[in-house]
């Protein structure tokens, strides 16, 4: 029915993956260890990069067109479309706050924790709302025709760490991902 629909939702547990693997970061900083923050810099630079670059703007598309078909989801989207431009920049904040460190700025633990959680948190929310909510609309309210429109607006673009051809400066992250899911 929905092909894009279905890769958004895809790139949600993916990105769900990568959002765990980041919280038992924060926790390891919380308990006023050392987190390991090359991963956590291959993490934002993730999730800054495919997800912020592609997968908002495929969903900016798609909304666009349920907002047409469905005006009263109309206040929905325009919350999750601003909450895209929030993500980008809260994302970047985290990601230069953990550059600092590595590049031994002096940032307070307390700093870096908040500006992480505040990300992840904010992260999490976000695709609730889209998967609880828009994506069923979207499934309910788009015809096959409006699906036809938005494949033809989509530019494709392979995921460069879930995807087939896995970029070399994640394949550290990729395998991190796999130690750390759930048996």
């Amino acid at each position: 029915m929905a092909n894009v629909l279905n890769g958004l939702h895809d790139d949600h547990k993916n990105i769900a993956r990568v959002l765990a693997l980041l919280n038992n970061e924060l926790e390891t900083l919380a308990e006023v260890h050392s987190p390991d923050y090359e991963l956590l810099e291959d993490i934002m630079r993730y999730v800054t990069g495919y997800p912020d670059t592609h997968h908002h703007p495929t969903e900016d598309i798609v909304f666009q067109h349920l907002k047409e078909r469905a005006p009263d989801t109309a206040a929905a989207i325009e919350h999750i479309l601003s909450e895209h431009h929030e993500l980008a920049a809260s994302g970047r904040r985290f990601l230069a706050a953990v550059e600092a460190v590595e590049h031994e700025a002096l940032v307070q633990r307390t700093e870096l924790l908040a500006l992480g959680r505040a990300y992840a948190d904010l992260l999490r929310r976000h695709m609730d709302r889209e998967e609880g909510y828009l994506f069923p609309q979207a499934r309910q309210q788009l015809s096959a025709s409006d699906w036809d429109e938005i494949d033809a607006e989509v530019e494709a673009q392979p995921d460069p760490l879930f995807g087939a051809a896995q970029r070399a400066d994640f394949k550290r992250l990729w395998q991190r991902i796999n130690d750390h899911a759930p048996s």
